[in-house]
């Protein structure tokens, strides 16, 4: 296991597994717990720097914008994550599903950005993502909201975008049909995954395991008392499943940020188009818990 500040995001660290951390003591899992949360805590605020640090920064293109915006969304996931692991001390609370339940949605939208915004993809097929992106929130909106006011002209101009593009004009007509729909997921996860180095049927172990805690499958509770988990209270099982959940995150998370750092290259180094004290500041305002001062300084 990782124990140590990645700073050289190459040396992916690798989740530990639960057998490799059965063999140790309660007091050599707390310490190794600790090290882990350490380094997935700093590796968190390199994550919220280089987000905050592309702030401000007129984007000239899809890869640009789509990638400020789902490395926001990363940003706050992992920040969530990491205010989900408790402290060894007395009376913390501690829930494995609810973080499985996050990891695993850091993990799906650390895909979807590189899906979208990764190097290297060639033009036509970067903007065939981005067609069936627009596609799929089109459709996902239709199904949520069936009887809303839906312009059907939006619609006939997706699917003319679809036929012109010259990526899409490669799928076959069930291809074309389920993608015109916008119901289903617009990408293969195993390709996203091959892309990225990752191995696709280690990669299915864990996210079939984490969406057995999302969705309260039997995994989650039906050997709770065998494994003395599940309870809320720190337990031998409950830290081993924690520290596998932080070694996903940190592969993922480590993904997200190399691909940030080249979309935006001095994220980490740029001065801050926000300052915290600014940012809070705006809150308070817009919450109308503090009247603004006449040097409103207040912006996006």
């Amino acid at each position: 296991m990782t124990t140590q500040k990645p700073d050289d995001l190459d040396a992916e660290p690798e989740p530990q597994s639960f057998s490799d951390t059965e063999r140790y003591s309660p007091s050599e899992l707390t310490s190794m717990y600790l090290s882990l949360k350490r380094v997935y805590r700093d590796l968190v605020a390199r994550v919220e720097r280089a987000s905050r640090g592309a702030g401000g920064i007129e984007s000239t293109g899809n890869q640009m914008f789509w990638g400020s915006v789902l490395f926001t969304r990363i940003s706050v996931i992992s920040k969530s994550i990491e205010k989900l692991l408790p402290n060894t001390k007395p009376r913390e609370h501690w829930d494995f599903s609810s973080l499985a339940a996050l990891s695993r949605n850091l993990v799906e939208a650390v895909l979807v950005y590189h899906w979208l915004c990764g190097d290297g993809i060639d033009q036509d097929v970067r903007q065939g993502r981005f067609i069936l992106l627009y596609l799929h929130d089109y459709g996902s909106r239709r199904r949520l909201f069936p009887d809303g006011d839906w312009e059907d002209s939006v619609y006939r101009d997706l699917v003319a975008q679809f036929d012109a593009n010259p990526y899409l004009a490669t799928f076959n007509e069930k291809q074309r049909r389920v993608a015109l729909r916008g119901e289903k997921t617009p990408f293969v996860q195993d390709d996203v995954l091959i892309e990225i180095g990752e191995n696709p049927d280690e990669f299915r172990t864990t996210y079939r395991f984490f969406s057995q805690h999302t969705h309260t499958g039997p995994v989650a509770f039906y050997r709770m008392t065998d494994h003395v988990r599940g309870t809320g209270v720190e337990t031998a099982h409950e830290k081993r499943y924690m520290m596998y959940a932080i070694g996903t995150a940190l592969t993922y998370l480590s993904h997200a940020l190399k691909l940030h750092i080249l979309i935006f290259p001095d994220a980490e180094t740029r001065r801050l188009h926000l300052t915290s004290q600014q940012i809070e500041y705006n809150v308070e305002v817009e919450q109308g818990r503090r009247k603004p001062r006449s040097d409103d300084f207040r912006h996006l």
